[in-house]
């Protein structure tokens, strides 16, 4: 069931007045998607100082996201660490994401 909503970026190229390169996001689309997070156990199991935050966000099928992409879910950013088909249903594919904070 996708009953979360999220908005996907991708990395811009830009350069300011002086020509240095500047960091930006702009989105590509926003999506309906079914996010998933690791329990709470396992988060602190890893035993890390920083809490690294591992989620699965299953969307529908797109061409334009991969590695270089971001997911914003609730007012937090999310790396694409990887993009996967879903080989049940090729109409969807899962965002394997992490946000460290």
């Amino acid at each position: 069931m996708m009953n979360d909503r999220v908005t996907l970026q991708q990395r811009g190229a830009g350069k300011d007045a002086l020509g240095q390169p500047i960091e930006s996001w702009p989105d590509i689309a926003t999506v309906w998607a079914d996010v998933l997070f690791q329990s709470g156990a396992e988060v602190m199991r890893a035993g890390a100082d920083t809490a690294i935050v591992k989620c699965s966000i299953r969307i529908r099928a797109r061409a334009d996201v991969d590695t270089g992409a971001r997911v914003l879910f609730k007012a937090k950013v999310y790396d694409v660490k990887s993009a996967l088909p879903d080989s049940r249903d090729s109409a969807f594919m899962f965002l394997v994401c992490e946000s460290t904070s």
